[in-house]
């Protein structure tokens, strides 16, 4: 099955398994990337001064105030 033809099937899927299905990529992606340890190691810091407020981090990430 080529990408065309995985992209059609994914179009007939229901929204929460195409939801899914994204989640999934991104999670392979941040993997392949090394953005999964990079996240892990910013989690397990302790040190105070290295954490950000939620606010800060929503607004680096360009989210809006209703989390969406």
């Amino acid at each position: 099955m080529d990408v065309t033809e995985l992209q059609h099937e994914i179009e007939l899927l229901p929204q929460d398994q195409q939801d899914r299905l994204a989640a999934f990529l991104l999670a392979l992606r941040m993997r392949r990337e090394g953005a999964i340890a990079v996240i892990q190691r910013r989690l397990d810091d302790k040190r105070p001064e290295k954490w950000i407020s939620w606010e800060k981090a929503k607004s680096e990430l360009g989210i809006n105030g209703s989390g969406k």
